[in-house]
This record gives structure tokens, C-alpha cells and sequence, in this order.
């Protein structure tokens, strides 16, 4: 009856009933249990193993993105049916075990986990696919691609270094509704499609507002609508009622380049600094002359941003996603959490780190695990466009390594109210060593990242000629993380050594001094950011308020695989709905209240629909 029950909970994840469930199959059929029990710190897990029928929404999920190529197509249009029919058997056969919980007694930390129930089932890994490298390697060649068309958006740093932010504004994919058949939206005040048709749509008076705006960006302004810092004083028209996305002159919330250098004299955000000499003089000359270099920022960029944006209220909450190593927008588990996101009603923005993901490098400075000067500018950034708005983030792989530290940095003073950090190589010099020492599946990894990141850096080479220790053939001999990391990101970040880089860069140092709620996720067979890291001491004693860190870690998982779950094999990662739970929990203020709010059942629900099937 144990085996039974357990079976049924995994069919009521994935919100299917028996009448949903192809060729009028059973919604699940016990073929064999194995019942261990072993301990765990202070909780015992029990794994078992059962064969389930897949819900209906996760067939499109057994083949992944098998048949995308071209040759795929092919064997698709032939044997189809009767791969993903065999497909569907294969995955069916899943492994139960427990999760290992840790987290510390302060205010706030219990009333987080209720309002995170995925968090209470069990881990439902795909059998075939247990194996950490089969799950790290299979999941990633082949997770389903979803197709999301991005806006990009380039920041100047301070420093003179430039960032990216990729803006998803295709239209958002609804979900497939959960097991009642209920589809609704209540992480958000109001839908984006009520905001479409609100009051706030652009009226015939607002367009020729932000024409003119636009027109002034790009040729200047010579009467006194500028301030000193750029920002204009002039307001769009008043609207008899309230609508979306006010504030900017161009529909735009917030001052002009912030961080952008923007302002009267900046370029790049709609200064006036990239004026080609005198006006007078221009304006005089015959011939196809511009009066200004074409700004992105201030003519398209800007003007299309602004009417996506506008399709969201002004205090929607605010996500960003940092993605791994050498990756960025691109990466397909980033999009598949940006989606769930984004039918919850978030605005997300992929950040893509400097060199990354066809981002410009124009300074001799990569990125590095330590360096969080860029994330701290872009929160910065859009905490000046959306005030109002509660901001979040969530991290992956290295990226998740750069939100913890800079969270560690920031602590009781961080403008984002919350974050998710999953598969955080905590410890650089631990899995370093397990890296090195891994054998064949260690030098497999390594060497996979280390020609990553030489592609990323090899267009922009020139640009660290000259510099002090650098050696440009120790780059092209480059065959690990470690090489790499030796030849050119302790180098230019000034560490006399790579073991150095590693011991400075590890975020199991700071995590005490996170004080906004974090939930980490990590899977124990990681063959990259190992378990041996993980800083569980320091998550259990962080017991003061609003040091509300959760530590989730399920027994098997591989690198950024996580293969169970209604999604399973290659849908999103299985910890996606957790987190999405844990974020909307925060935003409620569920850790201060310390109880479940209003409504909270039906957003679980919502967040539990699996993404629809591209």
C-alpha cells in the first residue's frame, strides 16, 4: 500500500487523471518496490522504486529536443510514433527517495517550507536516467528548447565594461491548467493580458509623446525639459484613470541610463555625447550626414521595450536569471524557469555576463566567481526603473555562485527581496579537486567548460595584450577550468594564484551574512558542484532574523539534470516549481507573517501547471 500510494502521489504532480492518460492506461501499475532505509543527519530517507503511466502533458517531454535537427526531423517523420512510444516506457520506471532538508530555527523558515509542498514529495527520479553523468549529459543534449524571442539590452559599467539584459517580449505561453482543470493567475494583482486591455494602453495623444521623446533622444533638446542628470521633467499625458508602465518620458520607468551612462552628456543611453562634433557645422554640410550616431538605446531599444513593458503593472515583481558557466540567455533550463515566470506574471531578464552569450567585451576584464560589481549595478539598474516593484533572483551553476556572494555582500541592505541558488559550487578548491580527480567524466567536464569559455574569449584576445602575466599561449593551451582560469581570471582580477582565486571566490564564506531569504538546491551525486562543498553548518546556525536560507537536496540529480518530476526527462528541472513556490511565498511576505496567506492554494496550483509542449 506504501509503494501504491507513493506511485499515486507521483500522477498527482503531473495533474493527470486515469481518463487523460493515452490508450486508457491505468494511472500507475506497480511492477516492483525495493524498500531501504538508510540514515541522513537527522532524518532517515526511504527509496523505492515503481513503474508509473506519464501523465498526458509529459509525453511531448519523453523525446525532448530528439527530433529538432534536421536528421531528427527525418527519423521523426519515419519512426516517430514508435520512438517516443518507447521513450514513454522507458522513462516511466521511477525511483522514490526522500529529500534532505536543512535549515536553521529562525522566525520564518517553517512558514517557507509549508507554502512550498513540492518540497514535501518525494523525489521521483527517471530510473534509467539515475546515473549523475546519464542525468547531467542526457538531460542536457536533449531538454526541450523552448523558442523565446529575446529584446537585448546593453549596459555600460562604470568601469567602462558592458553587460547585457536579454528581455523575453513574445507572447507569454499560457499553461495547460492543473488537475481541476483551473487555470488562474494569482501571483499577480492583475493579469498581463487585463493589462493589455486596461486603461492603460497607449492612446493617439501618448504615442506623439513618446515620438517626440524619442526624437529628442536621438537629436538632443535644446529647451529646458532636461535636468541636470538627464532625466526629463517633462510628464506623458494625464490619464483620467491609472494605468501601466508610467513614469519615463518614453514609457520607460526610471531616470535615462543609470547605468547606462546616460544624461545630457552621455552616450548609449540617450546623452547627447555621441553628437558627431558642431551641430552648426553638421547641419550646414551637403550629403547623407546623421547629426548623431544611431543610438540603440534611444531609438529602437527603448521605444520597443517600452511597449512591452507596458503589459505588466508598475509593481510586478522584477526577476532576473543568471546562468552558468559560458552560458546566458541561451541556456535551455534558464528559459524553462523564465517561462514559468512569466506566466505568473514577472517581469524576467536574463543577465548575461560580460563576453558571454555574443555579449560585447571592451575592456580587458572577463568575469570571474568573485566579481559581483556588474549584478550589484544591473539590481541597482532596475531597482531605479521600478521602485515599487519587489526584485528577485535566481542562479545556476557559477551564476548561482555570484548571487550568493553578492547577497553575502550586500546583507541586511540588498535591494532583491529574495533569490534561488541551485547546483552552487560552494567550495571552488573542492570541486576543483573533484574535477581533477574524477577520472574520465571529470576530464570530460572540465575540458567541455574550458573550451566554452576559450570560444568566449578568443574574439577579444587582443584586448588583453600587454597586460601584466598574461600569456597568450597558455590560453590556447588551455584544456580545464583550472588552465583557464590560470592564464587569464586570476590574472586580470589580480589573485597571485588560481588555488587563491578559489579560496577568495567561494561563496561558503559569506553565506552567514545572507539576510534575505535564499533557497538552495543542490542534488548529493553532483559530479561538479560536489556535496562536500555544501556549507550545511553554516545554513543550520544562521539563526538570526531574516536569515531565512533553506537548503534542499535530493539524492540524485546530476549537474543542472534533475530528470523527475511531471516534466521528466527533458521538461524543466524538477526543483523549478519548488522555486517558483518559495519566490511567490516571499513576495506574499509568507517569512514574515509566518503563516500561509489568502489565495495561496490556488497560486500553488498555477506554479505546479507544467509548461506547455513546443
Amino acid at each position: 500500500r506504501a509503494v501504491r500510494a507513493s506511485a499515486s502521489r507521483v500522477v498527482v504532480i503531473g495533474g493527470a487523471t486515469p481518463a487523460r492518460l493515452s490508450r486508457g492506461r491505468r494511472a500507475f501499475s506497480v511492477i516492483q518496490a525495493r524498500v531501504s532505509t538508510k540514515p541522513v543527519g537527522r532524518a532517515s530517507v526511504i527509496s523505492m522504486s515503481s513503474r508509473v503511466a506519464l501523465p498526458a502533458a509529459s509525453a511531448a517531454f519523453a523525446v525532448g529536443s530528439l527530433f529538432d535537427s534536421a536528421v531528427g526531423g527525418a527519423i521523426a517523420a519515419v519512426l516517430g510514433g514508435v520512438v517516443a512510444t518507447l521513450a514513454e516506457r522507458l522513462w516511466s520506471k521511477r525511483h522514490l527517495s526522500s529529500l534532505e532538508l536543512t535549515h536553521s530555527d529562525a522566525p520564518g523558515n517553517a512558514a517557507l517550507l509549508n507554502a512550498c509542498p513540492h518540497f514535501s514529495k518525494q523525489y521521483d527520479a527517471v530510473d534509467a536516467l539515475r546515473n549523475k553523468h546519464a542525468c547531467t549529459i542526457v538531460v542536457s543534449l536533449f531538454r526541450s528548447d523552448l523558442k523565446i524571442t529575446y529584446q537585448r539590452e546593453v549596459l555600460r559599467m562604470p568601469d567602462g565594461g558592458h553587460v547585457t539584459l536579454d528581455w523575453p517580449i513574445d507572447e507569454i505561453e499560457t499553461a495547460t491548467g492543473d488537475a481541476t482543470g483551473d487555470e488562474t493567475d494569482e501571483g499577480i494583482n492583475r493579469s498581463a493580458a487585463q493589462a493589455t486591455d486596461s486603461s492603460s494602453a497607449p492612446t493617439e495623444t501618448n504615442d506623439e509623446f513618446v515620438a517626440e521623446t524619442i526624437r529628442q533622444l536621438q537629436f538632443g533638446n535644446d529647451d529646458d525639459t532636461v535636468g541636470a542628470v538627464g532625466a526629463f521633467t517633462s510628464q506623458p499625458p494625464t490619464r483620467s484613470e491609472p494605468h501601466l508602465g508610467s513614469a519615463g518620458p518614453d514609457g520607460v520607468p526610471g531616470k535615462i541610463g543609470v547605468c547606462g551612462g546616460g544624461g545630457v552628456d552621455g552616450c548609449g543611453s540617450g546623452g547627447g555625447g555621441c553628437d558627431l562634433g558642431d551641430r552648426d557645422k553638421f547641419a550646414s554640410m551637403t550629403g547623407p550626414h546623421r547629426r548623431s550616431i544611431p543610438d540603440q538605446g534611444a531609438t529602437v531599444l527603448r521605444k520597443r521595450l517600452a511597449a512591452h513593458w507596458r503589459t505588466l503593472p508598475d509593481d510586478a515583481p522584477v526577476l532576473v536569471l543568471m546562468s552558468g558557466i559560458a552560458g546566458g540567455s541561451h541556456d535551455k533550463y534558464l528559459k524553462h524557469f523564465l517561462n514559468r515566470a512569466r506566466r505568473m506574471g514577472y517581469r524576467c531578464v536574463a543577465f548575461n555576463c560580460r563576453g558571454t552569450a555574443n555579449s560585447p567585451l571592451t575592456t580587458p576584464q572577463f568575469y570571474s566567481a568573485s566579481f559581483t560589481g556588474d549584478i550589484r549595478n544591473v539590481v541597482d539598474e532596475l531597482h531605479t526603473r521600478w521602485p515599487s516593484s519587489k526584485l528577485f533572483a535566481v542562479g545556476w551553476s557559477l551564476g548561482a555562485n555570484i548571487l550568493t556572494n553578492f547577497l553575502g555582500e550586500e546583507g541586511g541592505e540588498c535591494k532583491l527581496h529574495g533569490a534561488v541558488a541551485m547546483c552552487n559550487p560552494f567550495d571552488l578548491n573542492k570541486c576543483d579537486d573533484a574535477l581533477n580527480g574524477g577520472g574520465f567524466f571529470g576530464t570530460v567536464y572540465s575540458r567541455a567548460m574550458a573550451t566554452n569559455m576559450r570560444s568566449l574569449f578568443q574574439p577579444h584576445e587582443h584586448l588583453f595584450a600587454g597586460l601584466s602575466q598574461y600569456d597568450c599561449e597558455l590560453v590556447a593551451a588551455a584544456k580545464s577550468v583550472r588552465d583557464f582560469d590560470e592564464a587569464v581570471t586570476r590574472v586580470t582580477f589580480g589573485f597571485p594564484s588560481v588555488d587563491t582565486y578559489y579560496a577568495e571566490s567561494s561563496s561558503r564564506h559569506i553565506i552567514q551574512h545572507v539576510k534575505r531569504p535564499l533557497l538552495v538546491v543542490q542534488a548529493k551525486d553532483d559530479p561538479i558542484a560536489v556535496r562536500s562543498s555544501v556549507p550545511r553548518d553554516a545554513i543550520r546556525n544562521m539563526t538570526a532574523t531574516g536569515a531565512n536560507t533553506i537548503l534542499v537536496e535530493t539524492e540524485h540529480g546530476g549537474h543542472l539534470g534533475w530528470s523527475a518530476g511531471c516534466e521528466a526527462p527533458f521538461g524543466a528541472p524538477w526543483p523549478d516549481i519548488g522555486a517558483m513556490q518559495f519566490l511567490e511565498a516571499v513576495r506574499k511576505g509568507t517569512h514574515l507573517e509566518g503563516s500561509r496567506g489568502a489565495g495561496e492554494a490556488a497560486a500553488v496550483r498555477e506554479v505546479e501547471a507544467p509548461a506547455p509542449a513546443r
